[in-house]
């Protein structure tokens, strides 16, 4: 223990020790007002006192003794891209648009679409994996025709896709895989973009 922690409490045992002892008996309080030459004088001279008792404790609140634990850093939020970036990149992507190169990064969107299209019939409808995977294959996921049959058979673009695709400034196979993607989003309880 500290040496003036120790001090201070005998210190402080010892005026409740005189205070206990005295209590029994009249201090002379009159004659100390007197022979101090006043009642100020008297209250001047117990301020001064408490004042040098309270030297030690200002002096051990300095700001170099004081010990604080430092707090960490605050957490930053962690970046990450938009929801649908990849997907987006892959559809835009030259390896995707190329009629006959593109076919297996084709194969992989399609696969990718409908595994979310059977999730999203699973919950939409409260079904099982197998039941949703027949709904897709057969059309009966979604109101959008295009989306359906994207997924659903494997027969091409016809030419009323072409034109949609060429006024939205694509080609028909992205076209068909962003209007997949927009129906899984709406089975899945999305609303609009």
């Amino acid at each position: 223990m500290n040496r003036r922690k120790i001090l201070f409490g005998l210190l402080g045992l010892g005026c409740l020790a005189v205070g206990t002892v005295a209590r029994g008996t009249a201090l002379p309080v009159t004659a100390l007002v007197s022979e101090a030459g006043g009642d100020y004088v008297l209250v001047a001279a117990l301020s001064g006192v408490a004042l040098l008792a309270s030297l030690p404790v200002i002096a051990s609140g300095r700001e170099s003794e004081l010990q604080q634990a430092d707090t960490p850093d605050p957490e930053v939020p962690a970046r990450v891209p938009p929801a649908g970036r990849e997907f987006d990149e892959t559809v835009r992507g030259w390896d995707y648009r190329t009629p006959v190169l593109g076919d297996s990064a084709r194969q992989r969107v399609k696969t990718r679409l409908r595994t979310a299209a059977v999730e999203a019939v699973m919950r939409e409808r409260n079904c099982g994996r197998s039941r949703a995977r027949q709904l897709v294959r057969r059309g009966e996921w979604t109101d959008d025709a295009e989306a359906a049959s994207f997924l659903g058979s494997p027969k091409r673009s016809t030419l009323a896709t072409a034109v949609a695709a060429l006024r939205r400034r694509q080609t028909p196979a992205e076209f068909r895989a962003r209007r997949t993607a927009e129906a899984v989003y709406a089975v899945d309880g999305g609303t609009g973009r």
